[in-house]
């Protein structure tokens, strides 16, 4: 029987934190291999609730078992040493991540996950160890960095003799058992399976997902050109649910969907998440034209907390170039139908320095929200490597083809893009929105 060591690896960044984030594609990998009879291992660098930081009480949750990551300042990769920021490395400190590598020495393959194209750097940093413990034992990487730039990932970690696997569901699956000339038939993983959160001790949050990929397309996006949109039936997701509670103490699960409210099952969905005595949150935002009066009420009776709103920008005609999936009007009446059923920590995504973007349209948009009642969430742009926002930029000559994902980071980009907000105007609007949230609080 083969045995598989799957990894989270580090984040390398000038800032993160912990929302809510696990490896979900890792997991149902993990899934998947022990469904075929496979031993699995999990090193995940990125638990907080590693028994190391309970060792060292360093586990600090805020809310809704959110946190803070632990984190080691380390010299910044040349392209960034000009940045004034300090780089950091997340997770689990070097000399425990050895240590636990050393326990698995008889692992017949290493499968290592990736995120963000911009941290890509803390993927290779990562492989770089597991390759001095094992200078022999096959390494595969997939995820998203790999799905969304193949040809930098191969030509970045060839050097390191590892196998990137691009592609997804049983696409990526195949690849990795014709590497050790496995036949197996391919399997409705996603309908039928269950990310492996038995490979944690302990998970005081899940996440989950209802749904795979986006039938919108937004320009800036990279969901729905990853993943064919697809649902899962209400039956196994709620059974997948009461699986996990079973058998270990969670009280916060996580819908991880880019597309929750265009499940054609929805509200049966939200009816029968309100038999479970935990907390739901939807961080990725939802479709703010798909809230009705009665959604509203479900969310409330199933005990919803946090909700966020794709509301991007108050521009109308930005709205209509980057997807046209909302209007101010569809926020100001999704709005007032959950803040009426007392969801009060319903908030709303705006996008911050999209190409052609004043700082104006996101003061405007922190203002539109305030009024509704809302708390806005300034999220920075980050360019994605092939997507037709991005390929727009590269016909425009404001971006390369080939810039190093490193500095498409949202906090590396003021510092030296062109065509966006530079770093004073990004900071005043942090500082607005600050001021506003202080203002709300009557501090």
């Amino acid at each position: 029987m083969k045995h598989f060591l799957l990894i989270n690896p580090w984040v390398y960044d000038t800032a993160a934190y912990d929302f809510w984030q696990k490896p979900l594609g890792l997991l149902y990998v993990g899934s998947i291999l022990k469904y075929h009879g496979f031993e699995v291992n999990l090193i995940d660098l990125m638990n907080r609730y590693d028994e190391y930081f309970k060792e060292i009480n360093f586990i600090k949750d805020r809310y809704y078992g959110t946190g803070k990551y632990y984190y080691e300042q380390v010299e910044k990769p040349e392209i960034i040493k000009d940045i004034p920021r300090k780089f950091k490395r997340y997770g689990l400190p070097e000399e425990v991540f050895i240590k636990k590598l050393n326990e698995y020495k008889n692992v017949d393959g290493i499968i290592v996950t990736s995120v963000m194209t911009y941290w890509y750097y803390g993927v290779y940093k990562t492989i770089e160890i597991i390759r001095k413990v094992f200078p022999e034992k096959p390494i595969f990487l997939g995820g998203i960095y790999v799905n969304v730039m193949p040809l930098h990932a191969k030509k970045t970690f060839e050097k390191l003799n590892v196998k990137v696997i691009n592609g997804t569901g049983n696409i990526a699956i195949k690849k990795l058992f014709d590497y050790y000339n496995i036949n197996i038939k391919n399997i409705d993983w996603f309908e039928d399976l269950d990310p492996f959160y038995d490979l944690y001790s302990d998970v005081p949050y899940i996440v989950i997902t209802s749904s795979i990929g986006c039938p919108f397309k937004c320009t800036y996006c990279v969901t729905p050109r990853m993943w064919k949109y697809q649902i899962r039936s209400v039956k196994k997701i709620i059974k997948g649910i009461e699986n996990v509670l079973s058998k270990k103490k969670v009280e916060d699960v996580v819908f991880f969907d880019d597309a929750f409210l265009i499940h054609p099952q929805k509200e049966e969905l939200l009816e029968k998440l309100s038999q479970f005595k935990v907390r739901y949150h939807l961080p990725n935002g939802i479709h703010a034209k798909l809230v009705n009066r009665k959604i509203a009420k479900l969310f409330s009776k199933a005990n919803f907390k946090v909700i966020k709103l794709g509301y991007e920008t108050s521009d109308e005609e930005m709205q209509k170039k980057t997807g046209g999936k909302v209007s101010n009007e569809d926020l100001i009446r999704a709005s007032n139908y959950l803040l009426n059923e007392g969801l009060n920590e319903t908030s709303a995504y705006i996008m911050a320095n999209l190409p052609g973007q004043k700082v104006d349209d996101v003061i405007k948009g922190i203002d539109f929200c305030m009024e509704l009642g809302i708390i806005p969430s300034v999220n920075e742009f980050t360019p994605i490597p092939n997507t037709p926002q991005y390929m727009e930029l590269v016909s425009k000559g404001w971006i390369e083809i080939d810039t190093d994902p490193l500095l498409l980071n949202n906090s590396i980009l003021p510092y030296w893009w062109d065509y966006g907000m530079n770093v004073e105007e990004i900071e005043y609007i942090k500082a607005y929105l600050r001021d506003k949230k202080s203002q709300k609080r009557g501090i």
